[in-house]
C-alpha cells in the first residue's frame, strides 16, 4: 500500500512538472514576440519587472480603449506621460479580477504615480463579468501567478483556471502576434434609443443588482486601499457614453464621493462630457477622434492638476 502511495505520488509530480514545462515553453514563444499595450489585450504579455508608469488604467472595455487602435500612443504624446492599462474589455474581466492584476503587477515590483480607474456603472452591477471563465486565456503561463490566484478570494476560480491552462495548449495561442489597427474611424450619425435599450436590458436584466452592487463597492474600496498603500494617487473616473447616464449611475456616483471622502482619492463624473454621435463607434464606446478630443479637453486638465 505504501509503495502503490508513493507511485502514485511521483506520478503525479512528474505529470504536473510534464504540464508546468509545456504551459511555460509555449508561454515564452509567445511572450518572445515583444507584445505592446496596444497590440494585445494580454496583460502579462506586455509586463515586465521593476518599471515606473506615469499612469495606469484600470477597468472594463472603456478602460482598454484608451490602449486599443494604438490610442495608447496617442494618450502618451498628448500626455506626455507613460502609460500601463491593466482594463480588460471583452465581458471577460469583473473587479475581483482587476484588483488581482493590480496586485500582481506591485507584486512584480511595478509602479505607478497615478492609478486612474475608470468606474463604468456596467462594472458595478454585472453578473456574467465576475464569473466569466475565459479571463486569464490570452495571458501567458506564469507558475507564481498561478500559484497567488490560486490563493486568491474570488468566484468561478476553479473554471478559470482550468480555462487558463487548456488555453496554454492550442494551436491558437501558440499563433498569437501582436496586432493593432492604426484607428478607428468608425462612427455614429445619430442616436438609436432602441440600441440604448438593448445595451441597457442587457446589462441590468429587469432591475439593479444591487446585492452584487455592495459587493463590487466593497472590492474596489479593497483596490483604492492597495493602490494607496503603494503611493499611487487614484482617480476615479465615470466614462462618457453618448446617452450619458448609465442605470446604477447615482449608485456609482453616492460611492465615489464617499472614497473622496474617506481616502482622498479624486473622482470625476464625465458620463455626459461627449455627447455627439461622430465621437463614438457604439452608443458607449469612444471611437479614436473620441478617445484623443476626450484626453485633450478632460483627461489632460485632471491629470496635469494632479502632478
Amino acid at each position: 500500500m505504501k509503495q502503490f502511495i508513493k507511485r502514485t505520488i511521483l506520478y503525479v509530480l512528474l505529470l504536473s512538472s510534464l504540464l508546468f514545462c509545456l504551459l511555460a515553453v509555449s508561454s515564452f514563444v509567445v511572450k518572445e514576440r515583444h507584445f505592446q499595450n496596444y497590440e494585445t489585450e494580454s496583460n502579462l504579455l506586455v509586463w515586465n519587472k521593476n518599471e515606473q508608469f506615469d499612469i495606469l488604467f484600470m477597468g472594463i472595455s472603456h478602460a482598454r480603449n484608451f490602449s486599443r487602435h494604438k490610442n495608447h500612443l496617442r494618450l502618451e504624446a498628448i500626455l506626455n506621460k507613460t502609460i500601463i492599462n491593466i482594463g480588460q474589455g471583452g465581458g471577460k474581466c469583473g473587479i475581483n479580477e482587476q484588483l488581482f492584476y493590480l496586485d500582481y503587477f506591485y507584486r512584480k515590483g511595478n509602479t505607478a504615480s497615478t492609478v486612474v480607474y475608470v468606474i463604468s456603472p456596467p462594472l458595478f452591477f454585472s453578473e456574467t463579468l465576475p464569473i466569466a471563465s475565459n479571463t486569464f486565456d490570452l495571458e501567458p503561463f506564469e507558475l507564481n501567478f498561478f500559484l497567488n490566484y490560486v490563493l486568491f478570494k474570488t468566484e468561478n476560480k476553479q473554471q478559470r483556471l482550468s480555462s487558463y491552462l487548456r488555453s496554454k495548449l492550442t494551436f491558437d495561442w501558440l499563433l498569437y502576434q501582436p496586432i493593432s489597427t492604426d484607428s478607428i474611424k468608425e462612427k455614429l450619425d445619430s442616436i438609436d434609443t432602441n440600441m440604448v435599450v438593448a445595451a441597457q436590458q442587457m446589462i441590468y436584466k429587469d432591475t439593479l443588482q444591487l446585492h452584487r452592487f455592495y459587493n463590487s463597492t466593497n472590492r474596489v474600496e479593497e483596490t483604492i486601499r492597495l493602490a494607496l498603500r503603494n503611493d499611487a494617487n487614484v482617480i476615479l473616473v465615470i466614462p462618457p457614453a453618448l446617452f450619458g447616464k448609465w442605470q446604477g449611475h447615482q449608485n456609482v456616483e453616492e460611492f465615489a464621493k464617499q472614497m473622496q471622502k474617506l481616502h482622498g482619492v479624486e473622482y470625476y463624473d464625465f458620463s455626459e462630457s461627449v455627447l455627439l454621435p461622430e465621437y463614438y463607434y457604439d452608443h458607449h464606446h469612444l471611437n479614436t477622434n473620441g478617445v484623443v478630443y476626450f484626453t485633450r479637453s478632460f483627461l489632460k486638465r485632471i491629470l496635469n492638476s494632479n502632478n
